[in-house]
């Protein structure tokens, strides 16, 4: 290593020493030879036989460091300076912080932590995650490891507190670097709601956090098992026992956390007020300035009632297994905007520090007041929680479909057919004294633009919180269909392997297709980098009043795609419509999809028009 030592990186940072590997790369103790100041370096490991499944590696480190990067301002996140290339590899140069170690380490040593220590460790991380969630980046690899504890200004010994390693973070409408029967994170620390196929969120992050306060605590983790399976099943089925370490505020915090049921996990401005309890701290938001609101909520359920540890429940619903764990990756009045309708084209047609009180105030500084409706988005809505992207719904509208506010009611994607779902939220601005109408409107417009053209008839729906709250949920964007129902997830919320309707696919979308005892068929979307029966082409539309069955979808879609995708090219089109019901009740759209006149699969990888 010694010659590796005197490389220099993209001309200007001279590696010096190896300091650890782990997340995807090693990191190394380099100088900046143009500032003549010393920094941290991590190279990203690019294998000789890349997995195609987690998409290019330098892509992965580039990500990562403009993830970490747009935290650079925020006091508990580790400081990224600059991304180089260099031997066809990226390279992240980082803040150096001489002595620092992680919480893993440091609880392995020193043996559990006190509970002042672990709940000011845990509110300063659990600062970080808020200041990424807030603007959509999920961590989800939230573990002892990935805390680091360095000294202060003052030179206090693991007085600062960091959270590293963003690369396997995302965004939630991001392509994931899954796939079925993968999850990406760490045995025992990744949330069940993901373990059962569920997207990395918010709520998912808390989790993992509660984990890694148990172990800072207890010296052991809660579902910590001899075996990766055990490990998994204890972390999807098994209740934790409470730590017995901790002090009471600091249990509830932990306990909170790692609720099973993400909808009823606890929130993180009330973990934030029980971990400033816990350490000793007035309470209040890490990070924001005495007089201010805290910044809006971005995780766990929008409930925030504090449940008191006596009374958390012994059994909780279980989650269904829904994928394989055989390859875990280790490592002001209230309203409703009315309705957006697209048409084909998509063009339309008609949402800080609080520091801790010196000894000898004469008079607290009191608590803002914190105001939760028990429906926080009006009693007709019927919701009591926040809406999370990713959450299917039926719509009960009491006047003309789409106009006004609907009865919602949550259900499963999968197995209840659902009327809709929700895209993307938008984080309500706690300093307005209500929802600006346009510009969440036009939020939500952007979020679901690209999703929105491979439609047909899609309907977006703008769900406001009512007004009054001090922390209010976000606005939910739900996409419908006119006259159909989704059926099931869309777009990126879908997972190859999934059963499909035709309602959930689109362009450039590649399914396997199986034929049926009855004369119909089942659908299952697949990854165009692998064989596959078909690959949809686009929509059209069956003009008339004819019954499905008295329509030739085939020559409708040879009529208006052959041309470019069919003839001469040994491929055919074909015509798929949804059930009766739909049909008659006016959706007479038609998915058009190629596949070979031979029967055959298609090739991997997408095919593309000739025009």
């Amino acid at each position: 290593m010694a010659g590796e030592r005197e490389r220099i990186i993209a001309g200007r940072y001279r590696l010096r020493q190896r300091l650890g590997a782990g997340g995807g790369g090693s990191v190394w103790l380099a100088e900046d030879e143009k500032l003549r100041a010393q920094v941290a370096v991590k190279e990203i490991d690019v294998p000789d036989e890349p997995d195609e499944r987690l998409g290019d590696p330098a892509d992965r480190g580039r990500d990562e460091a403009l993830k970490a990067a747009q935290l650079r301002e925020h006091p508990n996140v580790i400081t990224v300076y600059d991304v180089v290339e260099d031997d066809d590899r990226p390279w992240i140069v980082m803040e150096y912080l001489p002595g620092t170690r992680d919480l893993h380490a440091v609880a392995r040593q020193r043996g559990p932590l006190s509970s002042e220590e672990t709940a000011r460790i845990g509110a300063a991380a659990l600062d970080g995650l808020r200041a990424g969630h807030r603007l959509g980046i999920i961590h989800r690899d939230v573990k002892p490891s990935n805390i680091l504890l360095a000294p202060d200004h003052s030179g206090t010994v693991d007085g600062r507190v960091l959270l590293t390693d963003y690369g396997i973070s995302l965004r939630p409408r991001e392509t994931r670097i899954t796939r079925s029967g993968m999850v990406v994170g760490t045995p025992g620390y990744v949330a069940p709601e993901r373990l059962s196929g569920g997207e990395a969120t918010a709520a998912s992050d808390l989790f993992s956090l509660g984990v890694t306060l148990y172990f800072a605590v207890e010296g052991t983790a809660p579902f910590e098992r001899d075996t990766l399976d055990a490990s998994l099943l204890a972390a999807l089925n098994t209740e934790p026992s409470v730590p017995q370490r901790a002090s009471a505020p600091l249990s509830r915090a932990i306990m909170g956390l790692l609720t099973k049921d993400p909808l009823k996990r606890i929130q993180a401005a009330e973990a934030a007020e029980l971990l400033a309890e816990a350490a000793g701290e007035a309470v209040g938001t890490p990070g924001s300035r005495p007089g201010q609101p805290a910044p809006p909520d971005e995780g766990g359920s929008t409930s925030t009632r504090r449940t008191p540890l006596s009374s958390l429940p012994t059994q909780v619903r279980r989650l269904p297994v829904l994928l394989a764990l055989t390859a875990l990756l280790v490592g002001g009045a209230g309203f409703a905007l009315g309705a957006v309708t697209f048409g084909d084209a998509g063009e339309a047609t008609q949402s800080p520090e609080v520091r801790a009180k010196p000894v000898g105030t004469p008079s607290p500084v009191p608590s803002p007041t914190v105001t939760r409706s028990t429906y926080p988005y009006g009693r007709q809505a019927g919701l009591r929680d926040g809406l999370t992207a990713g959450q299917c719904v039926d719509a009960e509208w009491k006047g003309d479909d789409f106009k006004g506010r609907p009865g919602l009611k949550l259900v499963d994607c999968h197995d209840d057919d659902p009327e809709g779902q929700v895209i993307a939220t938008v984080t309500a601005d706690r300093t307005a004294p209500a929802p600006d109408a346009k510009s969440v409107q036009g939020e939500c417009t952007r979020r679901t633009a690209n999703l929105r053209g491979t439609m047909p008839d899609p309907v977006l729906y703008v769900l406001t919180p009512e007004a009054g709250q001090s922390e209010p949920p976000a606005s939910a964007c739900l996409l419908f269909l006119k006259n159909a129902t989704v059926g099931g997830p869309l777009g990126d919320f879908r997972r190859f392997g999934d059963e499909v309707y035709i309602t959930q696919l689109g362009p450039g979308d590649c399914i396997n297709s199986e034929d049926d005892e009855d004369g119909s068929s089942t659908e299952t979307l697949v990854s165009c980098d692998g064989p596959h029966d078909e690959q949809v082409a686009g929509w059209t539309w069956a003009s008339g009043e004819g019954s499905s069955d008295s329509v030739d979808t085939g020559g409708l879609c040879e009529e208006k795609y052959g041309v470019d995708w069919a003839r001469g090219k040994a491929h055919e089109m074909w015509g798929w419509s949804s059930t009766d019901e739909e049909w008659d009740a006016g959706f007479r759209h038609v998915m058009c999809s190629v596949a070979r006149e031979d029967g055959k699969k298609l090739p991997a990888g997408g095919l593309k028009p000739a025009y």
